[in-house]
């Protein structure tokens, strides 16, 4: 069977699912050795754990919380961060599976849209009151109703061929997303990261869709919003050892529903075992997801935004006994239970930032899930 269709049949309590655009999908069945960490170093503590479990030719997933510490309720099975060594894996085509769902659509019930636009109304004076330059309010809608994890996967990889899909099944909990964005990528010594930040609806028409691009790329808040990111990695990267390469291009990344402004971030480090999930650890949060700076951004969130975001925004990966791995954010993703799902999706607040244009924006981003079960 293909890895999706291992997936939806394992029975056991672990089952994981990625696929990352131009590689085969793997499915991760079982849990032969797993380790749980939590706090300030828990990423050291993974690596750590990483360079202790694998063996020549083997592969560990990861998730981690975006908080150091572990979530409650819908997220306890889902702690701060968790390392799995399979007990099989299944590599191969992630299309090709016949998975379909009979069943009504989910309903979605939005009640944040009102405490969302006071959030943002707070995070706008913070800033302007020299608190914060940036801080990224998130929000929560559910969708009640009963669906497969395979079935969202299956119809996420077929929509987001550019994305990394994932899925982290724990019992009868399920975290699935598809992420445009690379957190921290290790393929030998050659080290890649994403800047994405910055946002905008598609058009219409291809014309209206042209101009929406044009003026993302122009816009002064969407580009500032952007150079706090890109900015944040370069120096994180050099900080941790990373020989940079010059900075490339800001572009326009377009995915169905959505516009982004994306520039790539390479440079070089001689892999040693853990080492992605260093390169990780040095990233989380990027801007992109928290803020800055960074521990008043994370502090503001604490207080003020009222959700437990879980694994939505932290790192989910994979790697391999060398260091090499990728992981990515967790954006563009749902829990799903046995009862819905519950979807979170933020917006970078900055200066000037209008809290109905950013309610909307969160809305273009829960689309790329509920659009595939509603």
């Amino acid at each position: 069977m293909k890895p999706l269709e291992e997936f939806a049949s394992w029975s056991g309590d672990d089952r994981i699912f990625w696929r990352a655009p131009g590689h085969d999908a793997m499915a991760g069945l079982g849990a032969a050795r797993a380790v749980e960490v939590d706090g300030r170093w828990r990423f050291e503590a993974a690596a750590a754990a990483a360079a202790e479990l694998l063996d020549e030719g083997e592969v560990a997933f990861a998730g981690f919380g975006f908080a150091d510490q572990s979530g409650t309720g819908a997220w306890d099975r889902y702690p701060s961060g968790r390392l799995v060594v399979p007990e099989r894996i299944v590599r191969g085509p992630a299309q090709g599976t016949d998975h379909t769902d009979d069943g009504n659509p989910l309903r979605v019930e939005d009640g944040t849209r009102a405490s969302y636009r006071d959030a943002v109304k707070q995070a706008a004076d913070a800033i302007d009151a020299g608190e914060l330059a940036k801080v990224v309010v998130a929000r929560e809608v559910e969708a009640v109703g009963s669906i497969d994890p395979a079935v969202v996967l299956s119809r996420l990889s077929d929509r987001f061929e550019s994305c990394a899909i994932f899925g982290f099944g724990r019992g009868r909990s399920c975290f699935v997303g598809a992420s445009p964005e690379i957190l921290a990528d290790l393929n030998d010594d050659v080290v890649t990261t994403y800047a994405v930040a910055g946002t905008a609806p598609r058009g219409a028409t291809p014309a209206d869709d042209a101009a929406i691009a044009e003026r993302l790329a122009t816009d002064p808040k969407e580009q500032a919003e952007h150079h706090y990111v890109v900015e944040y990695l370069r120096t994180r990267l050099a900080l941790a050892g990373v020989d940079l390469d010059p900075t490339g291009d800001t572009e326009v990344r377009t995915l169905p529903g959505i516009h982004h402004l994306a520039t790539t971030v390479t440079g070089r480090i001689t892999p040693e075992p853990g080492m992605a999930l260093r390169l990780a650890g040095a990233l989380h949060p990027t801007p992109a997801v928290g803020g800055t700076p960074t521990t008043f951004a994370q502090q503001w969130i604490a207080e003020h935004e009222g959700l437990d975001r879980g694994w939505y925004a932290g790192p989910v990966g994979w790697i391999d006994h060398r260091g090499c791995g990728s992981f990515y954010v967790a954006l563009r993703s749902a829990l799903i239970g046995p009862s819905g799902m519950r979807l979170c999706a933020g917006a970078g607040i900055v200066a000037g930032s209008d809290p109905e244009q950013e309610l909307i924006e969160t809305d273009v981003k829960f689309a790329a899930v509920l659009d595939v079960v509603t």
